[in-house]
């Protein structure tokens, strides 16, 4: 039961690893494929940026949960300790605002892409499958965000 709350904890570093690994054996195979068998295979780039979108989004709310995310660190530091901790939620409230907007804007864009039914460019899949990553990848970041900021609050940080 232990590692289930672990794993909770570490979603994405275990899925971002997952994908990362993917990644270096597609593009082991498609070096292997064009330079061995003068076979390319295409279809491997499409997965790879793809799956790149994914790991930015699953790396930002790893950042957030560890507290690690970009901050103005020079000038917050300066800051007597009740000043740092309105920051600190002032930070947390314009990020949830931010990826709660872009989470609802990639989520319009699915929309759009249904209706058109944009296919990609090598695989012919549905686009909407790549870009539910965006409001998908924008929803656990806003968990994070809230659930750090919770502990903070709880806290007293």
């Amino acid at each position: 039961m232990q590692w289930l709350y672990w794993f909770a904890g570490h979603f994405e570093e275990v899925l971002g690893a997952v994908l990362l690994a993917a990644m270096a054996c597609l593009a082991f195979a498609n070096v292997v494929t064009r330079y061995i068998f003068h076979l390319p295979l295409a279809f491997t780039e499409e997965l790879e940026v793809n799956a790149l979108v994914w790991l930015t989004l699953l790396g930002t709310a790893a950042a957030f949960r560890r507290r690690r995310h970009l901050r103005m660190l020079f000038l917050q530091d300066r800051f007597s300790r009740p000043v740092r901790r309105l920051l600190n939620r002032c930070v947390s409230l314009l990020g949830i605002g931010l990826f709660s907007i872009l989470g609802y804007l990639g989520y319009q864009q699915i929309l759009e892409e249904r209706i058109l039914e944009i296919t990609s460019e090598s695989l012919n899949f549905p686009q909407w499958m790549y870009t539910i990553c965006i409001p998908a990848g924008c929803l656990l970041i806003v968990i994070r965000i809230v659930e750090i900021s919770y502990i903070d609050w709880k806290e007293g940080r």
